[in-house]
């Protein structure tokens, strides 16, 4: 699930808490489990609803999807309350009426993302095309590895400057990941380095 998305979710506890008289831990299980599994006894999620659903992070979170396979759940009898259960949950109810909004902003972050890989395979296809502005130690990582394969030292011209990936010098090698061990810059049009620094 892209971090986009995720940034749209509510934590499920706070969501579960909408449920009057509710035991978060257990409720909390049995929604990670429905959520994964994609389906309660009366609700079956799509595989896109199923992967819209719930985030198993850090922090659980949850969307107006899997509030309403919440919902679900709540009706099966399957979340354990320390009362009897009320037929009215106007505040669960409130946030899986924010579904369809949520989709369309979904539909429009998948969209972006689409575009951007398609603009990231068409620069990497031809470095030329892309514009100055374009140019990351990210896109020369990419341009790089398709030329000369992962973890190669090189030089291409991408927007028409010279974009390079270097191993680090030793000094800064020790205190690096072996995968940031290689480095991406390039010259911009006044000469200054840009990119990541030695």
């Amino acid at each position: 699930m892209l971090w986009s998305i995720r940034a749209r979710l509510k934590p499920a506890l706070s969501v579960i808490e909408l449920i009057p008289n509710v035991h978060r831990t257990p409720a909390l299980t049995a929604l990670r489990k429905a959520a994964l599994d994609g389906y309660s006894a009366t609700l079956r999620l799509s595989r896109d609803d199923k992967e819209l659903a719930f985030f198993d992070g850090p922090v659980a979170l949850i969307s107006p999807i899997g509030a309403r396979l919440l919902l679900a759940l709540y009706r099966e009898g399957r979340i354990k309350l320390k009362k009897p259960s009320t037929s009215k949950l106007p505040a669960l109810e409130a946030y899986i009426a924010t579904e369809a909004a949520f989709r369309a902003e979904v539909a429009v972050l998948l969209a972006e993302e689409e575009t951007k890989r398609a603009r990231l395979a068409e620069i990497v296809a031809n470095p030329d095309l892309a514009r100055p502005e374009e140019v990351t130690p990210f896109l020369i990582d990419k341009v790089i590895t398709a030329r000369f394969g992962h973890a190669a030292e090189g030089e291409v011209q991408i927007a028409g400057l010279a974009c390079h990936r270097s191993l680090a010098p030793a000094e800064t090698e020790a205190q690096m990941r072996p995968s940031d061990r290689m480095l991406c810059w390039w010259l911009d049009a006044e000469g200054k380095r840009q990119g990541d620094l030695a």
